[in-house]
């Protein structure tokens, strides 16, 4: 919970300086960038998430990797990050600065799980239908999961919706084991 805290702290600083600077898709292109790059190289990571590299090292490599990619204040988000010793909270900060732009461009990113690729029809129908509920727009990321056997399950923020056949065969398993428990009585 506190990693959580913490995030949203500095993702929210960092978003009123994009929002004061009219930045707020440059930083989210930049913060992405800064996320791809480290996550894409293990000896990266090692070294910008490890306790015991030291501070300056970690700072020569954000200038040298970063310098030519990232504007001034962005960098130094990077470099506070450092000195603060919170750069192990920089996804998740990077997390919680998209929710944020996306709150403030009235977008909602749509988990969709379902057990056979969408077609772009498909997927175009279901932003539609979801836009429609939620009155934001809709950016749908989709997840295969063939566990589920068909339909579709939608996480949007702390809201699920369970269409999957998985789930109603469960509720159907459960109904026939309640009546076949109470026939028994």
């Amino acid at each position: 919970m506190l990693t959580n805290q913490l995030a949203l702290t500095y993702a929210q600083a960092i978003y009123e300086i994009a929002t004061e600077k009219a930045a707020l898709d440059t930083v989210e292109q930049q913060l992405k960038l800064v996320d791809a790059t480290i996550a894409g190289h293990e000896e990266l990571a090692t070294l910008m998430y490890h306790p015991l590299v030291p501070a300056p090292a970690k700072k020569e490599t954000i200038n040298r990797i970063f310098a030519e990619d990232l504007d001034v204040f962005v960098r130094n988000f990077l470099l506070l990050l450092v000195d603060k010793r919170r750069e192990p909270a920089l996804p998740a900060i990077i997390r919680e600065y998209i929710r944020l732009a996306n709150d403030a461009r009235n977008i909602a990113e749509a988990e969709v799980f379902t057990a056979k690729e969408l077609s772009e029809e498909q997927r175009q129908a279901l932003a539609a239908k979801l836009s429609q509920v939620t009155g934001k727009n809709i950016v749908i990321k989709t997840t295969i999961d063939q566990e589920l056997i068909g339909g579709v399950v939608v996480k949007i923020g702390d809201k699920l919706i369970d269409g999957s056949v998985a789930r109603q065969l469960k509720a159907l398993k459960a109904a026939l084991l309640t009546n076949q428990a109470t026939a028994a009585v």
